[in-house]
């Protein structure tokens, strides 16, 4: 059937269910057989334990189930371009997820991962009770996961939301979300950075807190399998980093007035959620950040000032087993790139490939630091960096405001 037929039935097969009260959406291909099978449990568990009894759930039309009954319906999902990242793929199907429940009035809507780890009723109704209860806008995970896991999104993401708009979450691209209908509507609509630039990501913490709209976290049991394998760091950090870099630069005229930052309320099992882990070589990662440091000190000193050049230059010296990096100095990397990607002060794809050396320096210090250390006091690793973060704003908003002050 041809892609614009299929639309067609979708379109008509939704306008036929009417309203809903839960619109339960999937962001991205999914396994037909799967989700049938997992489907009927789910409505089942839903309609007997949270009341609820108007339900829709909405698949990636590509996924065609045969359905038996007209709880289950296909949705358009646009292209999104030459590499299929899979966060960039759940970003797409997220505006398209929130515009069918604005279509549908629903009074609370769920986007789930793909691999349908979520797609059981005790977890859908995590994600759903807060909002229901009226105890917040946006619903967010916090996943389970061992200490060297999640370092791109504990090192740059988590931190970097918490300093600039003042939330604390610990997955702010979470793509297992509950939102409630002014939430849905908001992230329904393209932001100008999503239409013309660069990131193609939808950051929900981002559009929560500039939106004034209240964000809680739940405590979940499905842990996701790694998405970046197979694919290049530098990829992955010019997507991810760079998306988090354009989101800067649209609402930079809030993040300059926002100060300090706020606990999120947090509910369900409150059992440490970061594991012990495999050990990881250091070695490989020291070596890719030396070899940065003598190929790279051009690009570097268009990007880092010469007091951040001068401390890189004395930890390529340093002997490999006391290779640490200050949280102080990679915070100020990370805010100094931020400006340089806003300036394009060089090709922002070289830009983010000389910041992977870097990126790799600070995960050899964080595994050789934490290395014998317990899974708890990783955790406690992570909030000492994120305050780091907080404490280094006024030098990232100084740049931000007057960036030709710090130039050599």
């Amino acid at each position: 059937m041809p892609k614009s037929d299929l639309a067609q039935e979708a379109n008509a097969e939704i306008q036929q269910a009417g309203e809903v009260d839960l619109l339960v959406g999937i962001s991205g291909a999914v396994n037909a057989e799967a989700l049938q099978q997992q489907a009927s449990a789910l409505l089942d568990g839903l309609r007997k334990s949270s009341g609820v009894s108007r339900i829709m759930i909405a698949y990636p039309e590509s996924g065609k189930v045969e359905a038996a009954n007209s709880d289950l319906v296909p949705y358009p999902l646009a292209a999104s371009g030459p590499v299929n990242f899979p966060w960039v793929v759940s970003s797409i199907a997220l505006k398209a997820i929130c515009s069918l429940a604005l279509d549908l009035n629903a009074k609370v809507c769920v986007a789930l991962q793909a691999d349908l780890l979520m797609l059981s009723a005790e977890r859908v109704q995590m994600l759903t009770g807060p909002v229901l209860e009226k105890q917040c806008d946006l619903v967010l995970p916090v996943y389970p996961s061992r200490k060297f896991d999640g370092l791109l999104n504990h090192s740059i993401l988590a931190p970097l939301v918490r300093a600039l708009y003042g939330q604390r979450v610990r997955y702010p691209l979470a793509q297992d979300i509950g939102c409630s209908p002014g939430m849905f509507q908001k992230l329904s609509v393209p932001v100008r950075s999503r239409e013309h630039g660069d990131g193609a990501l939808m950051w929900p913490s981002v559009v929560a807190a500039i939106s004034n709209y209240k964000t809680c976290q739940v405590n979940v049991d499905a842990h996701h399998s790694t998405q970046t394998e197979g694919l290049e760091l530098s990829a992955v950090l010019a997507n991810v980093a760079g998306a988090a870099f354009t989101e800067m630069e649209t609402y930079a005229p809030y993040w300059q007035r926002v100060r300090g930052s706020h606990p999120t309320a947090t509910s369900g099992n409150i059992d440490q959620q970061i594991t012990g882990g495999e050990p990881v070589d250091a070695k490989p990662l020291i070596d890719s950040f030396i070899l940065g440091s003598r190929n790279l000190q051009e690009v570097w000193g268009l990007v880092l000032p010469p007091a951040t050049l001068l401390e890189l230059r004395k930890l390529a010296r340093s002997a490999p087993e006391s290779f640490r990096m200050p949280d102080e100095l990679w915070a100020r990397i990370v805010y100094d790139f931020a400006l340089a990607y806003r300036l394009r002060t060089i090709n922002r794809g070289h830009l983010m490939g000389a910041l992977t050396p870097l990126y790799l320096g600070w995960v050899a210090s964080y595994v050789q630091e934490m290395a014998a250390r317990s899974p708890l006091a990783a955790e406690q690793r992570f909030e000492q960096l994120a305050r780091t973060y907080e404490e280094a704003k006024p030098y990232l908003v100084s740049r931000w405001r007057w960036p030709d002050r710090f130039n050599p």
